[in-house]
């Protein structure tokens, strides 16, 4: 009997070990775009649509591909990857164990299923501990249900059966590192993501966690001098460089350096070449949310983000990006709009709807969307009283804990405002605790001891 061919597929095994149902070529392709989406370089949706035209039968390549539509967070995006899907539902006899499960977890995400995807994500992992598609997915989902704690249990459990040969090793580092951060042990996590972007220069999840370190120390001119050190490896090629940028506006927010944020908003964040993408607009809404309670003038930026977020109203389906878009309305007084986004959450949840998102939005979308309507309507003390029932169970949110602290500025910022001196001090006494070189909160419980 002749040897198969290349292009004949039967199971070969991944770069990593893992059984495939694929060609020779196709899992090749495959390989190369699961380590572009671990090293979350640019061409990552080209390489992925590649790996599918390189072999069509193949399971893997199309889940692959969907899985990148259903983390975008939007809705347009999940019903691109549900078409995707639906070309291989009729095929789920020739995949192997492991391809099912993955297959299953993409349908959970295509249905809103963020928990059991998840789950399902866990059971890959548990199974085939060295799938690092399973572990990438997995851990972005818990950053995207604010799942704080599996974010590094989930990493931690897989680490064990891979060693420092392997090729995805670094990038397993940077995830566990950002999952070290989240679940605030700081040594760790800047031990392992300084190994991580040792290895992969261009690891830009492993440059965002150690990154996150020295936001959440407030360590802010050690990551000044680290993005910078790092400048060549984030700046281009890779599609965290708006969110990286971000964060380095953030750093200048800590100095006062208004147009240095501003400057660096305007390079990377959103400019006339930015897509209309939503979790490059939540980053830019978060960011001159900011400068709004600092009382910067931005010009025409809100009006611009707001533009772009109108164009993104549809059904829910992230609530989180609605926060964001809300945000925008208020500081760009298209007060009508924001509230047309809080009209469509209590619709939304006024029918019984089992999705992730909707349990997000009933416990914290939907009231600090109205929160932030409040405080631009100057009701500063209904704004602080909507935040206060909110703030413990922020996390079932969605994010990071950088990312959410927007809300919680906007909590002591409207206390301050409504003469609530006494528990803004308590905060702002708490947060410095946590941020001893914060500058945002020394300024402002000074201001508060002034009076």
């Amino acid at each position: 009997m002749p040897s198969l061919g290349p292009c004949q597929t039967h199971i070969v095994k991944d770069l990593s070990g893992n059984a495939i149902t694929a060609t020779a070529v196709g899992r090749d392709a495959y390989d190369l775009a699961l380590t572009n989406l671990l090293s979350f370089r640019l061409t990552v949706g080209d390489d992925a649509q590649k790996s599918c035209d390189a072999d069509p039968s193949a399971a893997m390549p199309t889940i692959l591909a969907s899985y990148l539509g259903l983390l975008s967070s939007e809705r347009a995006d999940a019903q691109a990857a549900c078409t995707r899907l639906k070309s291989i539902v009729d095929n789920t006899t020739a995949m192997n164990d492991r391809e099912r499960l993955h297959f299953i977890a993409a349908r959970q995400l295509q249905s809103g299923d963020l928990y059991g995807a998840a789950s399902t994500t866990g059971s890959i992992t548990e199974q085939f501990p060295r799938d690092a598609l399973a572990a990438f997915v997995g851990h972005q989902i818990d950053f995207f249900t604010g799942a704080s704690a599996r974010l590094e249990s989930r990493i931690a459990s897989v680490l064990k059966s891979w060693s420092d040969s392997d090729e995805y090793f670094g990038y397993l580092q940077g995830m566990w590192a950002f999952g070290l951060e989240e679940s605030g042990r700081y040594d760790e996590a800047i031990d392992v993501g300084t190994r991580a972007v040792e290895r992969h220069a261009a690891d830009a999840w492993g440059i965002h966690a150690v990154t996150h370190v020295h936001e959440m120390r407030g360590d802010f001119d050690a990551g000044l001098r680290f993005l910078q050190t790092r400048a060549a490896d984030w700046h281009a090629g890779t599609f965290l460089n708006v969110h990286l940028a971000w964060h380095n506006a953030l750093f200048l927010l800590e100095h006062e350096d208004w147009d240095g944020a501003l400057a660096l908003y305007d390079r990377f964040v959103r400019n006339e070449k930015s897509g209309d993408i939503a979790l490059e607009m939540l980053d830019a809404s978060a960011l001159l949310w900011r400068l709004r309670l600092e009382g910067v003038d931005v010009g025409a930026r809100w009006a611009s983000l707001a533009d772009g977020w109108r164009a993104k109203l549809d059904e829910p389906w992230y609530v989180f990006n609605d926060m964001h878009a809300v945000m925008a309305f208020v500081a760009a007084n298209r007060r009508s709009e924001a509230v047309e986004v809080i009209d469509g959450l209590e619709r939304y949840l006024s029918s019984a709807n089992p999705s992730t998102n909707w349990e997000m939005t009933r416990q914290v979308g939907l009231p600090v969307c109205r929160a932030f309507v409040q405080h631009g309507d100057g009701d500063f003390a209904a704004a602080a009283d909507t935040l206060r029932p909110v703030l413990p169970v922020l996390a079932a949110f969605g994010g990071s804990h950088a990312q959410r602290d927007v809300v919680h500025r906007t909590h002591i910022d409207a206390l301050i405002k409504c003469g609530r001196a006494d528990e803004a001090r308590a905060r702002l006494q708490s947060r410095l605790q946590e941020r001893p070189t914060s500058v945002w909160a020394k300024q402002r419980l000074g201001s508060l001891s002034a009076q």
